[in-house]
């Protein structure tokens, strides 16, 4: 139980770490400036104007980190990039640390060699190793112990991602330039489409100088950076001017250290809480419920199931959600085996295979060989052996040797539990309604394919028929899967039109 919180309200993070490149700007604050005459400008990597930079990072108002990028040579036409990244906040009375180093070498053009990208989320760690070789990019993964391979075909030069800032200005910085390349994302561990077009040439009172605002897509995820003539990022803008990153002496980045020890603030909570009209009362008995989303972008397109009734009308759409009895499920729905096969699969996070958590599976079922019964018994074990805090884990192994997961974790290891006994299990991310915030947050929870349905299951609240405040946006347990939450996170806005316990 958390300290300060309830237990159910303790039980929910936001899961979803939001810190690479987003989306905005603030277009007000800058003016448009005459852009110098002469050729595109450009720097070598051999004679680049500057060996490292640092920045403060920025998230609703509050500091919360640093990040530092290195460029040093490393022999021959080899060249070492080194990127890190030092994230503290307070969330959900907890302090949080998230920090990210990677080392990538490149030959004099960019082009990714090799890399090992480091990544620890409050002690859990991550280490990916990789290399490009004869036309592939071969990735090993490490975390809590346990080694994976990949390898990813290629069909041209890959960068790593730590090359972002720098490219524009190693190709040519003059306005109207575009370019688009891949990338290797070490966050989301799969290649990445990147496009970068120079928009203006500007001066501002938020940074000193004239720079060039470079506007940056990678996979569908948005940011502004104004790069002046050394190549630095002076200022980047991102989640429409939510999170900012500015540039910074190595002192005033790391000032934030102490700063971080008094921030009291849960920023995460803050920005991603979505406050409705009136409260829902008792949301866990809620069993009906008709609420309209406001905000939603175009592309965005929110799922509808035989739970779940979602009518999209512009940017706003009208959902109708029904909690489900187990014992009353209905008329069965059959799905094809082919359909059903990829949730019965381990993946990087569902270490479905993994020995232990097999014979645990077996061990917490015992006798019962019902779909229905083996799953109240997963998540009665889980609600008994689980701490639940905010404690960042990579994958449901992770979760079963700590004992400990926010939601997200704890969809993993019920979700390999499940799959282990071969009950087809899915992992969804959405909203669901805290009654002592008094709005929506971000959650994950699951569904299993029992009775010839898909059941929604959530083991954080301990419900085998997710109660119907539990509103469904995305399915998927890949950082890539998250996505699409990117642009909904601090826009949409939810009223609550009637509910039912009955």
């Amino acid at each position: 139980m958390l300290p300060g919180r309830s237990r159910s309200a303790g039980r929910l993070v936001l899961c979803l770490l939001v810190f690479p490149l987003l989306v905005g700007c603030a277009a007000r604050y800058f003016r448009d400036v005459e852009a110098p005459s002469q050729p595109a400008l450009r720097h070598t990597l051999q004679a680049w104007p500057y060996r490292e930079y640092w920045t403060g990072v920025v998230f609703n108002g509050e500091k919360i980190g640093l990040t530092h990028l290195a460029l040093q040579p490393a022999g021959g036409d080899q060249y070492e990039l080194r990127a890190e990244a030092l994230l503290a906040f307070h969330f959900l009375g907890f302090d949080k640390r998230v920090t990210l180093a990677s080392q990538d070498w490149v030959t004099d053009d960019l082009r990714l060699n090799r890399f090992v990208h480091d990544y620890d989320l409050d002690g859990n760690r991550l280490r990916l190793t990789g290399r490009v070789e004869q036309g592939q990019l071969v990735v090993e993964r490490e975390s809590g112990g346990r080694m994976t391979s990949e390898t990813i075909p290629l069909t041209g030069p890959i960068y790593p991602s730590s090359a972002i800032a720098l490219y524009p200005t190693w190709q040519g910085l003059a306005v109207g330039r575009e370019y688009r390349y891949q990338v290797y994302d070490g966050q989301r561990q799969q290649l990445a489409a990147v496009s970068q077009a120079i928009e203006a040439y500007q001066e501002s009172d938020l940074f000193s100088g004239r720079a060039y605002r470079v506007a940056t897509k990678l996979d569908g995820q948005e940011a502004t950076t104004w790069v002046n003539e050394r190549g630095e990022p002076v200022l980047e803008m991102a989640w429409h001017g939510i999170l900012i990153s500015s540039l910074e002496s190595e002192a005033e980045a790391k000032a934030y250290l102490a700063q971080a020890s008094l921030n009291k603030r849960d920023v995460l909570v803050e920005f991603s809480l979505i406050r409705t009209s009136r409260p829902i009362p008792a949301p866990r008995a809620v069993r009906r419920l008709l609420v309209n989303l406001a905000g939603l972008p175009d592309a965005f397109t929110i799922p509808s199931d035989q739970w779940q009734d979602c009518r999209r009308e512009g940017p706003n759409a009208r959902c109708f959600i029904q909690a489900v009895e187990p014992a009353a499920i209905g008329e069965p729905r059959p799905v094809p085996l082919d359909e059903l096969k990829p949730y019965l699969k381990p993946t990087q996070t569902i270490d479905s295979q993994d020995r232990e958590i097999q014979r645990t599976a077996r061990e917490i079922v015992g006798p019962a060989t019902e779909p229905l019964a083996q799953v109240r018994r997963v998540v009665a074990w889980l609600q008994e052996q689980v701490a639940q805090e905010p404690a960042d884990v990579f994958t449901s192994r992770e979760v079963f040797d700590k004992r400990k997961a926010e939601c997200q974790g704890l969809t993993w290891l019920y979700a390999a539990f499940a799959r282990s006994l071969d009950v087809p299990t899915k992992v969804v991310n959405g909203l669901v309604y805290v009654g002592e915030l008094g709005g929506f947050l971000y959650h994950t929870w699951a569904e299993s394919y029992v009775g010839g349905r898909w059941l929604p299951i959530d083991p954080t609240f301990g419900q085998v028929g997710a109660d119907a405040t539990h509103i469904k946006l995305i399915e998927g347990d890949r950082p890539a899967d998250l996505l699409p939450l990117v642009d909904l996170v601090g826009r949409i806005r939810i009223e609550a039109l009637s509910d039912s316990r009955s």
